[in-house]
């Protein structure tokens, strides 16, 4: 459900424990900003990240240092207790992505934050006023958490998100520098396009050789060329600078839990 702020700041339980779920992302390390600013007087607020570092850049390791030392705040990091990195995940499940989201976020994600998350909590994410149509299909799917829209309720964008670690003297993650519009894993499965994947080629050649390796080993056709679903390696060496380079998200909205 959408609380508002008076809504919150009135809780029928003030014990409530806010959680602030960080993804190294720009706009989730703002949120967490926010939700300090707001209500870090009144409640008890949690910073919790879901454990991807190994798939991430290795600038991400400095930028959660610098938003700790930012916020003067410890940033809890919880793992999955059965897999360390995605290529696992893919390997065990023999499934990387499709039209419910990518295993690797259920896996690595969502079941540790499950386990962690208590009933009263109150959850912040970072999603930006620009993402209305995802929290609404979040909310939905979702009745049953207590969800706190900080950045939206403030018509923070996300390039405010990014203008407001400048001004905090925060430098972005590199994969913002490199031109990717998210701070994902690299060679994140949920990407279709054809300029993203040459850009991952191009920037992260090992990467991208082993997704594609994985990909064929699997039999899923990871990118898409010329509205044809195609194998990585069969995705053409050319200049694809013209075409849109998708937003991916890696968000809680992604992915479904399966009853095995």
């Amino acid at each position: 459900m959408l609380l508002t702020r008076s809504e919150l700041q009135t809780s029928v339980n003030p014990d409530a424990r806010i959680v602030c779920w960080f993804s190294c992302g720009a706009a989730s390390a703002v949120a967490a900003y926010y939700a300090l600013t707001h209500y870090g007087s009144r409640y008890d607020i949690d910073i919790v990240y879901c454990n991807t570092m190994a798939d991430e850049h290795p600038d991400n390791r400095r930028f959660l240092e610098d938003v700790e030392l930012w916020l003067g705040r410890t940033v809890n990091v919880i793992s999955s207790l059965e897999y360390t990195s995605v290529e696992q995940v893919f390997a065990a499940k023999r499934y990387m992505s499709g039209i419910k989201g990518a295993v690797c976020t259920v896996a690595m994600k969502k079941i540790p934050r499950f386990h962690y998350q208590r009933p009263d909590d109150i959850h912040i994410f970072g999603y930006t006023s620009e993402e209305v149509k995802r929290m609404r299909s979040f909310e939905n799917n979702n009745p049953e958490l207590f969800l706190h829209w900080v950045l939206a309720e403030n018509s923070v964008t996300k390039n405010d998100c990014l203008s407001v670690l400048k001004t905090a003297g925060i430098e972005l993650p590199q994969m913002y520098t490199l031109g990717y519009k998210n701070n994902n894993c690299i060679g994140c499965v949920k990407a279709t396009s054809a300029r993203y994947w040459a850009s991952v080629r191009k920037d992260f050649p090992e990467i991208f050789a082993r997704r594609a390796q994985q990909s064929r080993e699997l039999g899923v056709r990871l990118a898409r060329y010329r509205g044809e679903r195609i194998f990585l390696d069969e995705l053409p060496m050319a200049d694809y600078s013209h075409l849109v380079l998708e937003d991916i998200s890696c968000g809680p909205e992604c992915g479904v839990v399966s009853a095995d």
